[in-house]
């Protein structure tokens, strides 16, 4: 009786617990009898997948990226992507802290100075897969040269999305009013020199009417996009070669650095240092930008303005050719943001950024869209200012330690600012601080 009783006991806990497994079973989404797996009411909702996507530029170039966005996540429901937007002057250093203490964007532009040093450290992600596997990317379509900085034999870490040449905006009321050839009148005569620049410079300056013939900087804590085409069209280079000295203590250098100290404290035609005085004013004739300041020149109706090649030197324009890419960071999404990027850099999105970037897709910067994509400048003075220079435009040069060496050279440039160096000096003093930041 005893061993029949026992037994009982034993099958009953026993179905107790194939009972209780059964239970945890459902609600883990494992399928039960006459039950399709998934069908649990708590099965956990899936989150959408967040990326960060950081950029630079002015609320116009931001309200674009926007739109473009807005049509993505339509496209990728499961995907949100918060745009970052840091200003230009700070954008690599604070990448730099961002990547080190693991808050980093998961995808983001990158201008040409700041991949030597993300490529050294490591933190750019391969994409080469990515995009050269999928045939509806159509990776052919990219001039080859432009990815050139972005290539690590077979390896690759970005698109770039616009490689604008640095040009001259200039007020054409400005130059009506004073009875003077425009920058593309003489560029057309074959006389568009930095004489002639002069010229027409000191002519425009009115101070009394607080009227300024140029200004090269758009941020005065930029000095390379305005400097670099100055330098390179009288001969004088940045770095040596190898990239491993500081060659601009020359007498080229001194030559187009006096220039430039001259513009200021000589001829007065160039606003002081710190003065924030821009081309939308009306009261700057010329100003040297990249092509992406029309983005904000297409909104001045006070006065009627163009676009012109930089002036030529005894070593030609010196154009600098700006670069902008987008890269993938090492985040938590680097699929996702691989994704992403393919998209930002299709030839349907470079359609919609051409009206303000420079695209680097052949089948768009060779037609009518990028051409046209606006009423101003003209066709015409886009090919001028932008098509035809881009085939002698350099890129600026890069150093994987290029935020302490532009940092140090910003620094010692206060001292031309202030007037408390000559040239010479200034000139000797930074040979003697940057080639050690060059190893």
């Amino acid at each position: 009786m005893w061993t029949r009783l026992l037994s009982l006991m034993i099958a009953v806990l026993l179905a107790a617990g194939c009972s209780s497994g059964a239970g945890r079973g459902a609600t883990d989404g494992i399928a039960g009898d006459g039950e399709e797996a998934g069908g649990s009411e708590t099965a956990a909702v899936q989150e959408p997948v967040k990326l960060k996507f950081s950029i630079w530029g002015n609320d116009a170039q931001k309200a674009m990226v926007e739109g473009l966005v807005d049509e993505y996540e339509q496209l990728h429901p499961g995907i949100e992507v918060e745009i970052m937007t840091i200003p230009f002057a700070d954008y690599q250093q604070k990448l730099s802290i961002m990547l080190a203490s693991r808050t980093a964007p998961d995808a983001g532009w990158l201008a040409e100075r700041m991949i030597p040093q993300l490529l050294e450290s490591g933190q750019l992600v391969d994409i080469a897969a990515e995009v050269k596997e999928d045939p509806g990317y159509n990776y052919a379509d990219i001039y080859p040269s432009t990815l050139d900085i972005f290539k690590r034999e077979d390896r690759l870490f970005g698109i770039p999305f616009s490689t604008p040449p640095v040009l001259i905006y200039y007020n054409k009321d400005l130059f009506l009013e004073k009875g003077l050839k425009t920058p593309t009148e003489l560029y057309k005569e074959g006389k568009w020199n930095y004489e002639e620049f002069l010229k027409a410079a000191r002519s425009i300056t009115d101070p009394q009417r607080g009227i300024y013939g140029v200004k090269l900087v758009r941020d005065w804590n930029n000095w390379s996009d305005a400097l670099l085409p100055l330098f390179w069209s009288h001969g004088a280079e940045l770095f040596d070669s190898s990239a491993e000295v500081f060659a601009l203590n020359s007498p080229e250098g001194k030559e187009a650095l006096q220039l430039y100290s001259d513009m200021m404290f000589k001829d007065k035609v160039h606003p002081l240092p710190g003065d924030e005085l821009t081309f939308d004013s009306g009261r700057i004739g010329m100003y040297t930008d990249r092509y992406s300041y029309t983005s904000k020149a297409r909104a001045v109706t006070d006065f009627d303005w163009d676009i012109a090649p930089m002036p030529a030197g005894v070593k030609g324009t010196g154009t600098s050719l700006g670069y902008a890419g987008v890269s993938v960071f090492e985040t938590r999404h680097p699929a996702e943001a691989a994704e992403f990027l393919k998209f930002i850099t299709s030839a349907e999105a470079m359609s919609v950024t051409a009206q303000y970037f420079v695209p680097s897709r052949k089948s768009v910067l060779e037609s009518d869209v990028f051409l046209r994509a606006a009423s101003k400048p003209s066709p015409e003075s886009i090919q001028l200012a932008v098509l035809d220079q881009i085939a002698d435009a350099r890129i600026a040069p890069g150093h994987k330690n290029w935020q302490q060496i532009d940092t140090k050279i910003q620094m010692l440039l206060d001292s031309l600012y202030t007037q408390s160096s000559t040239v010479d000096g200034l000139l000797g003093q930074m040979e003697l601080e940057v080639n050690p930041l060059m190893k």
